[in-house]
């Protein structure tokens, strides 16, 4: 695949920054070429020449350089049913998802990791908090968070905590 409109505009502006930032190096448009030839260790006729690769790593190389934060990757969205599972799943399903469960995701343990941790908890005291009185999960003999139910369940109390404490805040755009 090659190159887009939108690598080589982003380039040229990248290019054109740095130009400006660093000594030594030429606004022209031979020494934009020699700049990334020399990158890419491979000549460079024109930008139209590169692939989508190859633009898309030299943009990456270039934001390093100034020092410009990449924007994140937007949240992969869940599909109706998904998202409707990990709204009511452990909550207000009524077991309609029982007989059924669901892996809680990597994504999932890292919320609920940096849920613990905004609330100041070690590892060990959330450990602790899994066990007590308080958890969600003191139902279980030894609770640990497998299913999405599970996950979910720790995710609302946790967020309780948060909101009680202060500390949460919405991250959705309204």
């Amino acid at each position: 695949m090659g190159v887009t409109t939108r690598q080589i505009g982003r380039l040229q502006t990248l290019y054109g920054q740095l130009a400006r930032r660093t000594i030594g190096v030429g606004t022209g448009r031979e020494e934009r070429l020699a700049y990334v030839s020399a990158r890419l260790r491979k000549p460079v006729a024109s930008f139209k020449d590169l692939s989508f690769d190859d633009a898309g790593w030299l943009i990456d190389q270039l934001q390093g350089e100034l020092g410009v934060k990449v924007p994140a990757k937007p949240r992969q969205r869940l599909d109706r049913d998904q998202a409707r599972r990990a709204g009511l799943d452990g909550r207000k399903d009524g077991g309609e998802f029982a007989t059924a469960p669901q892996m809680a995701s990597a994504a999932d343990l890292a919320t609920i990791q940096s849920y613990f941790m905004r609330l100041g908890l070690t590892r060990e005291q959330f450990d602790g908090w899994l066990r007590s009185a308080y958890s969600p999960l003191k139902h279980k003999s030894d609770p640990k968070i497998v299913t999405l139910a599970d996950a979910n369940k720790v995710r609302w109390a946790l967020k309780g905590r948060l909101q009680a404490a202060g500390l949460w805040e919405e991250r959705r755009k309204s």
